[in-house]
């Protein structure tokens, strides 16, 4: 009669099935974590705003319609219009819905400052960055910030509406 051994330790099986449940659960966990760090809430906040505005760009050169990116610094807000009807309502804009209703900023990030080379609505703290069919857009320069001194700026160039985000220092 032959004994067997008891081996001491998991099999790789088993180790794999833990792995497998705790990256799991990261990958879970982790985004929700990540909203609680105010550098990373500014950083999407920017991200997010730079694809609402590649999105008015690129829906004025397919659609031939003015799109505007506008952003209310007062309540932190942006969203995005459209001109439904250029030949027959020129300068009536539309409100997008669905996906792209308004957006609020998450609570402590603020528009710190909108310079819009271009004259904008007279509403106090209204601005928008208009993106036209011909490849041109609005000169815009959108700084976003946290109380904790964290900062990004989006910049969109007139001449070619090129967007893209300006890192700057953190104030000490």
């Amino acid at each position: 009669m032959s004994r067997r051994r008891h081996r001491r330790g998991f099999t790789l099986i088993e180790l794999i099935l833990v792995m497998i449940v705790v990256f799991t659960l990261a990958a879970i966990v982790a985004p929700r974590f990540s909203d609680f760090f105010p550098s990373y809430q500014v950083r999407k906040s920017t991200d997010q705003m730079m694809a609402w505005a590649r999105k008015a760009r690129s829906d004025a050169a397919l659609t031939g319609t003015r799109q505007r990116l506008h952003l209310d610094e007062a309540n932190g807000r942006y969203w995005i219009e459209a001109e439904s009807r250029p030949i027959k309502d020129p300068g009536k804009f539309v409100k997008l819905s669905g996906t792209w209703s308004p957006e609020t900023l998450p609570g402590a990030v603020v528009f710190e400052k909108v310079t819009i080379t271009e004259p904008n609505s007279g509403e106090a703290g209204l601005k928008y960055i208009e993106f036209r069919p011909d490849g041109t857009s609005s000169e815009a320069t959108v700084t976003i910030s946290n109380d904790a001194g964290d900062r990004h700026v989006l910049r969109v160039e007139s001449a070619s509406s090129k967007i893209y985000i300006q890192h700057t220092a953190v104030d000490p």
